[in-house]
């Protein structure tokens, strides 16, 4: 479910059209091994559960946009969020929770922001998505 081997060949094909300056933002990131190959040279994970990897790829896109202090500038937070989990906000952004919770990330003094709150944020726009209700009758189905 995750896609964890394929998360990197699948946030270039998606069919969600980041902004230019999403784009732009993207394109000056430096070239970085793909997700994949680095979650395969992680030994612990050679056998982990599909929530592990899920969880070590999410560490892992962090990590590739933060800089040196382990920090995501807010731009680097908004290029994610439309690159990374873009079938999770499509829909949502004339909604008002989705609107107070970019705004709480605009207010944010520091301008950047750490791996638990943008994992924060990320559990935030999850939760309120219509695709997690999508996903949950897929499981309901079976």
């Amino acid at each position: 479910m995750c896609g964890c081997t394929a998360s990197s060949a699948n946030a270039e094909q998606s069919s969600v059209h980041p902004s230019r300056e999403a784009a732009s933002a993207a394109a000056s990131m430096p070239k970085r091994i793909p997700i994949s190959k680095q979650l395969a040279s992680v030994k612990a994970l050679g056998k982990g559960s599909d929530l592990e990897k899920a969880f070590a790829t999410a560490v892992l896109v962090y990590s590739n946009a933060a800089d040196s202090e382990g920090k995501l500038s807010k731009a680097g937070a908004r290029t994610l969020l439309q690159t990374q989990f873009g079938h999770f906000i499509q829909g949502q952004e004339n909604k008002p929770k989705y609107k107070e919770i970019l705004s709480a990330l605009e207010e944010d003094p520091d301008n950047k922001l750490e791996f638990e709150d943008f994992m924060i944020l990320l559990l935030s726009i999850a939760l309120m998505s219509d695709l997690l209700q999508e996903i949950r009758n897929v499981r309901n189905t079976k």
